[in-house]
């Protein structure tokens, strides 16, 4: 990319590409004569030739993007293409999209924000053109990649960049540190930069060679990687007959640069192929499972209010006794000394007549909008015909509502949630333990900083996880749970009200703050952390609430709620609880032992015992006792590519079952009002952008909505849920052990 100044901006403009050609023959034992390759195995499109770097085709071009997208449409008419480029989802495929839209082409797009994911693009009637980006199978940098598989090409070398101008072509030039962007080099980088520099700053800078020289370099340093990670991932995908969980059939292995655009989508690909059972695990719904009462987060928070505002009772799904009957209907409220029923209706699920007017529209439980409103109908009539008033509220008069209502918003905001479980409230990221914000160490004194390796696998490997669907426990109930005893829900989430304790070393539990919930905290007081969500120092502050106010409703494992009564937390109401009858000690083993022994092969034996032959045979038998991984001595050897496949199989697995079915977004183009109409008028989607393209001519962005989506073949947050709660309770005990260990001075966490 060259930096063009365009007033006091620099626009990017491609003004070098270099593209290297393979097929799935040539990968394995490149041919001279492939029909498929031809003879222009390397190729490059540039303003300016070039005489130093050797290429098979050069294209000496006024506008290189364009002759490229020509090239490689025209490469495309006889076979598919897949064109990987490093980072491409930002950058070149941004570009690549305009030029394929201004030739005629209506890409598909699969993408989220700004990061496209894949572009797809059909070239005549059979063969398809798809562009991915290699980060997403291979997440490291493009010079990281040489190293990290053993690569016999040669390093990234250093670049000018901010040096890229169309005046410099056809000059020599001496590019400053700024030109390679030095200052924002890690230390480690810049040392070996500077130390470079200090070598070659007398050296004269051709811009015209060098372009070719670096650009081709960085596709042979791609198509290397992609080749490497191709074979390692295909050799250790193979199956022979009787090798696999679900299948007595033999298998080649799985070439993950056809088959997958991400590493957690190749991991999980190879773990369903290989090392799932049958009918093992559960498709766990994105709505969660008790939604048996079918009344919204909204609904509820809604009656509450109305509770609070015209000073009655309503009786609901979560009241004693559940939902007023009348007939063999329910009314989602209930004011008894009123004689008045209430009804909160979804718009998307009985068809409100301001959001879909049409009655042929479909909802998502596949009636048509007319035929619901004629179901609602004939209900309403009956209930009215017992003698029974019913005010109806539809979800979008509470939304505006609540736009011009600040004390509802309050309201809303303060509600005890004591509604269906969400099984993502309980799914928290990891946890740090910044134990002293400062110290000044003293003489015979050190400060130490403690960082756990591979706790995911580790936590995978020896974490039984919940399988199978649960049993829902709607209970509502008050109790007083302050011993792990207590608990008799041992393989659960739970929904609770929990009040942690005033002073704690470490604490355990915890929860989200903020108007979008972005911050995790542990805090001792829900009140204080939500007065002061970024935190702040005031040694002489003394938390003013009550229990109850210090308290919150947790989504919780049962795994973190027994060790947070352990501590000194308390328990108060139990609302609801998914109850595993079923579980699995041994889910990841296998597939963790299979990469940990190949990342332990691939890693030699450790300078400390190589050479030593009963070091290394009790290393050996350590790793099969403990955790089972069997270590062949003979593959025991330094083998960068298996080891960087290896540890990028062990960390990218688990994430993949929590993988949103929501938020990815698709694209359509359309010059014709018609089809932008239909856009605008179907009520499954969201449009999340609209873009110009042309004066007559528009991107349309659009996501599908909450309520139309349909989990993907490996949806499962509970397992994802689970190994990051496992995970916390191993740093937690970490953590316990480090402050309670005598000598330690530490910070105690007190309210």
């Amino acid at each position: 990319m060259q930096h063009v100044s365009s007033g006091n901006k620099r626009n990017h403009q491609a003004n070098f590409i270099a593209a290297r050609v393979t097929c799935p023959s040539c990968i394995e034992e490149e041919e001279e004569q492939c029909k498929v390759c031809g003879t222009n195995r390397l190729v490059t499109f540039s303003e300016q030739p070039f005489s130093k770097t050797r290429v098979d085709l050069q294209k000496v071009t006024k506008d290189p993007i364009i002759s490229f997208v020509k090239w490689i449409i025209e490469l495309t008419n006889e076979y598919d293409t897949i064109a990987f480029s490093h980072f491409g989802g930002r950058f070149d495929m941004v570009i690549v999209f305009r030029e394929l839209f201004l030739l005629g082409f209506t890409p598909e797009m699969l993408k989220r924000g700004n990061k496209m994911y894949e572009m797809k693009v059909k070239v005549g009637k059979k063969s398809m053109l798809i562009f991915r980006d290699s980060f997403n199978l291979m997440p490291m940098s493009l010079a990281s990649l040489v190293p990290a598989f053993a690569l016999e090409v040669e390093d990234k070398p250093f670049f000018p960049h901010l040096a890229n101008q169309p005046k410099n072509y056809g000059k020599a030039v001496f590019p400053q540190p700024s030109d390679y962007f030095a200052d924002g080099m890690m230390p480690e980088k810049r040392k070996e930069f500077d130390q470079w520099y200090s070598e070659h700053k007398d050296q004269p800078f051709l811009l015209d060679e060098e372009l070719a020289s670096y650009c081709t370099n960085d596709v042979e340093i791609l198509l290397a990687a992609l080749i490497a990670f191709r074979r390692e991932f295909l050799d250790v995908t193979k199956r022979g007959p009787c090798q696999r969980a679900a299948s007595n059939k033999a298998h080649n292995g799985i070439d993950v640069l056809r088959e997958s655009m991400t590493i957690a989508s190749a991991c999980m690909n190879h773990f369903r192929t290989n090392h799932l059972k049958e009918n093992h695990l559960a498709l766990v719904p994105e709505k969660g499972y008790d939604n048996v009462d079918n009344q919204s987060r909204l609904a509820l928070k809604f009656m509450k209010w109305y509770e609070e505002e015209h000073g009655v009772k309503i009786q609901t799904a979560h009241s004693d006794g559940g939902e007023k009957k009348v007939g063999n209907y329910k009314l989602d409220g209930w004011i008894e000394k009123e004689n008045l029923g209430i009804e909160v209706n979804g718009c998307v699920w009985h068809g409100c007549e301001r959001c879909y007017p049409e009655d042929n529209a479909v909802l998502p439980n596949g009636l048509t909008a007319g035929k619901q409103r004629e179901k609602d109908l004939k209900r309403l009539e009956f209930i009215k015909s017992q003698g029974i008033n019913v005010q109806v509220f539809w979800e979008c008069e509470i939304r505006t509502m609540l736009d011009k209502d600040r004390e509802m918003r309050s309201s809303f905001k303060k509600y005890l949630d004591d509604g269906p479980i969400d099984l993502r409230a309980c799914f928290f990221g990891g946890r740090t333990g910044p134990l002293s914000l400062f110290y000044s160490p003293v003489e015979g004194e050190k400060i130490s900083y403690y960082d756990v390796t591979s706790l995911y696998p580790f936590i995978n490997v020896t974490t039984k996880y919940p399988v199978g669907h649960p049993k829902v426990h709607i209970l509502n109930e008050d109790v007083h749970w302050s011993r792990p005893d207590d608990n008799n829900f041992e393989l659960a989430i739970l929904k609770v009200f929990v009040i942690p304790p005033r002073s704690i070393d470490v604490p355990v539990l915890p929860m989200k703050v903020g108007e979008d919930d972005e911050r995790l905290l542990f805090p001792l007081c829900s009140q204080c952390a939500r007065e002061n969500p970024e935190g702040g120092v005031n040694e002489n502050y003394s938390c003013p609430h009550t229990d109850q106010q210090r308290g919150w409703v947790s989504t919780c494992t049962s795994l973190e709620l027994n060790a947070a009564l352990e501590e000194g937390y308390i328990v108060t109401k139990v609302f609801r609880v998914l109850e595993y009858d079923s579980s699995d000690d041994q889910l990841f083993a296998p597939y963790i032992s299979e990469f940990m022994a190949q990342k332990i092969h691939s890693s030699g034996f450790d300078s400390c015992m190589k050479g030593d032959f009963e070091m290394e045979e009790k290393f050996i038998n350590e790793c099969k006792e403990k955790f089972g991984i069997n270590i062949e001595r003979s593959k025991m050897g330094p083998n960068k590519g298996k080891r960087t496949q290896a540890k990028l199989m062990l960390n990218n697995l688990w994430g993949r079952f929590s993988l949103r079915n929501f938020g990815l977004s698709q694209c359509a183009i359309t010059d014709n009002p018609a089809e932008l109409h239909k856009y605008y008028n179907d009520k499954s989607i969201e449009i999340t952008g609209l873009d110009e393209l042309t004066d007559e001519i528009l991107l349309i962005t659009y996501i599908k909505k909450k309520d139309w989506i349909e989990e993907h073949n490996c949806s499962n947050v509970v397992i994802s849920l689970w190994t990051t709660s496992a995970a916390r309770l191993h740093l937690l005990r970490a953590m316990q052990k480090v402050v309670r260990t005598t000598g330690c001075k530490t910070t105690l966490h007190r309210h």
